[in-house]
């Protein structure tokens, strides 16, 4: 259940009055971040999930590097839903090159505000290690930064709240951080990583009924079972050049290392898309598992 005790009993009571008019609608602030881990012993026990988030000087995790990070690790029982969870840990980090001036008016960090800076390698690391499951909201995006500065930490398991929860089915009309979380009544200061971290947190933690359910689930519970659901990739190697419009409309993807299109799917879907590459002169198509630990790679 979700703590509003932040709200103002006196706006609240003036929210739900303007909610009750026709053609209004009422956004709240998530609260302030706040831990709810035992001060002393050990942590819950259950599934350790870590929400991350990365602000970098570009958008290549190949040659940009992080500005700022931020983990909080969340732990779930057996059905998903939260037991505990610590307050975001952040870290701002000086890249010592000069900002694109079109990163500090997204994240409002300039070059005086990450000057000296580092990030706490060791306990950032720490906290991923320690998790079951990396969450963020942009997986292939913050996985490759991630990676990157700890290749250690390759192969963890890592899922994708924007792509991994069928949001459409359940109702939203938007994907974006900021509409998910507006479509469930709430506002959050964005664009800095505890701050995003924190309202991705919340925004899991919400319920519904999805069609054909009789119960309510939280979000985030599934997006864990999503992430454990194990994929094919199927990938059209040495197709043609004229069928690239044909594979982007179906919803393939240009793997740029491999140099392939390819699509992941659910192993019921498999031989259909196969028969369909046959029908359409594609070579044969191949296939490859995947699961949490290689995926959004």
């Amino acid at each position: 259940m979700l703590n509003t005790d932040h709200l103002s009993p006196d706006a609240e009571a003036l929210a739900m009055e303007l909610e009750a008019c026709e053609g209004y609608r009422v956004l709240r602030r998530v609260p302030k971040p706040f831990t709810s881990l035992p001060r002393m012993g050990p942590v819950p026990d259950g599934k350790c999930i870590a929400i991350l988030d990365t602000e970098t000087t570009g958008l290549d995790s190949e040659n940009d590097v992080i500005i700022e990070l931020a983990i909080q690790l969340v732990f779930v029982d057996d059905g998903g839903e939260v037991i505990g969870h610590s307050m975001p840990h952040s870290w701002l980090d000086d890249p010592e090159r000069e900002l694109d001036p079109r990163i500090t008016m997204v994240t409002g960090l300039g070059a005086q505000h990450l000057r000296g800076h580092k990030i706490d390698d060791d306990f950032a690391r720490g906290l991923l290690d320690r998790a079951d499951l990396i969450v963020a909201h942009n997986a292939s995006f913050d996985a490759g930064f991630i990676e990157r500065r700890y290749p250690e930490l390759a192969g963890k398991a890592w899922a994708c709240s924007c792509s991994e929860i069928d949001w459409l089915q359940l109702g939203f009309d938007g994907r974006s951080q900021s509409a998910l979380l507006a479509h469930v009544g709430w506002f959050s200061d964005a664009h800095r990583a505890a701050a995003d971290v924190w309202a991705l947190h919340w925004l899991l933690q919400h319920r519904q009924r999805g069609p054909g359910e009789t119960e309510t689930r939280t979000y985030l519970a599934r997006l864990i079972d999503a992430s454990e659901r194990p994929t094919v990739m199927v990938q059209a190697e040495r197709a043609p050049f004229s069928k690239k419009e044909a594979l982007r409309a179906r919803g393939y993807r240009w793997n740029a290392p491999k140099r392939f299109w390819e699509i992941e799917l659910a192993p019921g879907r498999v031989e259909h898309e196969q028969a369909w590459g046959y029908r359409n002169g594609l070579p044969a198509m191949t296939t490859r598992q995947i699961t949490a630990h290689e995926r959004h790679r």
